[in-house]
């Protein structure tokens, strides 16, 4: 007997099935990276502050040269977060397209999913009909062969 379409589908849903882990581990490769610069982000903005609170409280008493030192390394360090913000953003950016993605595998999962359990209804269906007839053939055959006696 030739294999049902069915299970000629569930093939294309374990290839499907495999696509989606890997968006998913990827999605969440992506998810971890985004964290990281998080953090980054949010350790380059509290050195920062604590440094512009240095600045603040050592303003008198400090000579120009130390001051133009500072205002300098306050600069680079301001260049520093802004910079982190904005490998931050192509970060979610990135796990933002890989959550597109994933998401698409996994819709694309579950319609195989459900596209298979209606052919196996259908198949079902097609089989017991089939059943039926062969049944219904054969209680025809036997009313209608010749020498035999019916019983009334």
């Amino acid at each position: 007997m030739a294999e049902r379409r069915s299970q000629r589908m569930r093939v294309v849903l374990q290839v499907a099935e495999r696509e989606e882990q890997a968006a998913a581990a990827k999605l969440g490769e992506q998810q971890e990276a985004l964290k990281h610069e998080q953090a980054q982000l949010g350790q380059l903005q509290e050195y920062r502050q604590q440094y512009m609170n240095d600045y603040a409280r050592q303003r008198s008493g400090v000579s120009a040269e130390a001051l133009m030192s500072y205002s300098g390394f306050l600069q680079r360090l301001g260049e520093a977060v802004d910079g982190q913000q904005q490998k931050l953003a192509m970060v979610q950016q990135s796990r933002e397209h890989c959550r597109r993605e994933w998401e698409e595998k996994y819709h694309r999962r579950r319609s195989l999913e459900d596209m298979i359990s209606r052919l196996e209804r259908e198949e079902e269906a097609a089989f017991e009909q089939r059943q039926q007839r062969e049944v219904d053939d054969l209680a025809a055959q036997r009313l209608t062969r010749p020498g035999r006696s019916r019983k009334s």
